[in-house]
């Protein structure tokens, strides 16, 4: 069984051979205390883990399900070895560790969790994230790059184009800019285009004169005049009606604005915009999109950010549970299961942050009822029927098989194996007999496209990965 773990970062794929070393650590990503998420601990030369051992931020582990007999990290030159003398309860990436196990270099780069004891999930990587946070949460080495992106973006005056899927928080990001930059003491004014009718774009942006249209009884300042001195977030941006591009395209490149019926005047505002599409593939001006990406932030899917995954649940859960909720330590069988939170650290997270957010609200709504939770309470578990503690395993040799039966369609392979998309997700996250689509050199796919006719369906079927990962590994090499 192939170890689950977290993406390759943006931070990590970038890295070059002569990037300074970073220290190993291990982060709590899951406690029945739940205030204790997120704390760490920067691996000795042998660390000693269980109950009483390592201290981290507030102290060790403490927990009393969790055994005293420690097992033991050793750090070598190819990455972490794990001993587990004792034969404590242990798993390293998913699967049971009787003896020992190995955590190669590569695995140890992008982070791998470990459940001890069924109790407690810890996380061991790699030490890239500051204590400085500007209000994006995580400790993953993406969030590390992130925030030293924006504190340089922060130092400069021009445009921002933020982009990122749905739900990553670009907005925070926006925040963040501003909260960093010599415009902090200026307002911050938010914006949502893909709210603004295309009829009253136009004022809404620029403003307009008393008496400029029907219905326009008084002067009004536009969106512009209110972030004057300060920072305007144009979020969803690719929603901007045509015929206002133009408009926009001038304001950024001379500093004025015309409010309809008006002059024009001049205004000192930064314009930070965002945006989930890909405004070079659509019908967004070319000359606007340069004008808007002097300076291009993109943030981190949530799926690249394992651990932060845990962070931010922990976080999201502490908001709305009781203090009898939040601290389990006493209680043999805590309402939220270890093996369920290691599961949700590799889910793909289509809808990211915001889909956690509200995963994270469900989960301690059914635990305030005070009902045992089932597998069917957690999105994406639905079908499999099964307690989330306890889902067991399905034969590698025979999920290759399906997959090949089915051409790699994941729909499909997920209903033949009566399971549902999440569980197939996870399991091929984990095949030691599967390549992914994000490992596919550009070479082989052109080979592929050629042989097939750029028929994506049979390329996927040849390359042995699924068509959809396929598209978006094209679309990430510009094919």
């Amino acid at each position: 069984m192939k170890p689950r773990f977290v993406n390759t970062t943006r931070k990590q794929r970038d890295a070059g051979q002569d990037d300074p070393p970073r220290e190993p650590v291990l982060v709590i990503a899951h406690h029945p205390q739940l205030a204790r998420v997120g704390e760490q601990v920067v691996l000795d030369a042998v660390t000693e883990l269980s109950r009483l051992a390592p201290a981290f931020s507030t102290g060790p582990l403490d927990d009393p399900f969790v055994s005293r007999q420690p097992i033991t990290l050793r750090r070598v030159r190819a990455g972490i070895e794990i001993a587990n003398p004792h034969d404590v309860p242990l798993e390293v990436g998913g699967a049971p560790v009787r003896d020992a196990r190995r955590v190669a270099a590569d695995e140890l780069a992008r982070g791998i969790d470990i459940v001890l004891g069924g109790r407690v999930v810890l996380w061991l990587g790699y030490d890239a994230a500051d204590d400085a946070d500007l209000g994006l949460v995580g400790r993953s080495a993406a969030m590390g790059a992130l925030r030293d992106e924006v504190r340089a973006a922060a130092r400069l005056d021009t445009a921002v184009l933020v982009t990122g899927e749905t739900g990553v928080g670009k907005e925070l990001v926006a925040h963040a800019l501003h909260a960093q930059s010599a415009r902090a003491k200026g307002p911050l004014v938010v914006v949502n285009v893909a709210a603004i009718p295309a009829a009253v774009a136009a004022s809404e942006l620029f403003g307009h004169e008393r008496g400029a249209f029907t219905g326009a009884g008084d002067k009004r300042a536009g969106y512009f005049e209110r972030a004057n001195s300060g920072v305007l977030f144009l979020d969803e941006i690719g929603e901007l009606a045509d015929a206002i591009q133009p408009m926009l395209l001038r304001a950024l490149e001379s500093g004025e604005i015309q409010p309809v019926g008006g002059q024009p005047r001049k205004v000192d505002v930064r314009v930070v915009a965002a945006t989930d599409a890909d405004l070079q593939a659509g019908a967004f001006r070319a000359p606007l999109y340069y004008r808007l990406a002097a300076t291009t932030i993109a943030v981190p899917p949530l799926r690249e950010r394992s651990v932060d995954i845990a962070i931010l649940l922990a976080r999201f859960l502490l908001a709305e549970l009781p203090s009898e909720l939040a601290d389990q330590t006493t209680q043999a069988s805590a309402w939220l299961p270890a093996a369920l939170v290691a599961e949700l650290l590799h889910r793909p997270w289509p809808g990211n942050v915001r889909e956690l957010k509200h995963v994270a609200q469900r989960l301690a709504a059914i635990a305030r009822s005070g009902r045992a939770l089932r597998s069917s309470d957690v999105p994406g578990f639905e079908e499999e029927h099964v307690d989330v503690a306890t889902a067991a395993p399905i034969d590698d040799d025979r999920l290759v098989a399906v997959l090949r039966e089915h051409r790699f369609q994941l729909a499909r392979t997920a209903e033949a194996l009566g399971i549902s998309r999440t569980h197939l997700d996870a399991l091929i996250a984990r095949s030691s007999h599967l390549r992914k689509a994000k490992d596919l050199p550009r070479d082989e796919i052109e080979a592929s496209a050629a042989t097939h006719g750029g028929d994506i369906d049979a390329m996927a079927a040849a390359l042995e990965v699924s068509p959809r990962g396929l598209k978006l590994r094209m679309r990430q090499l510009g094919l």
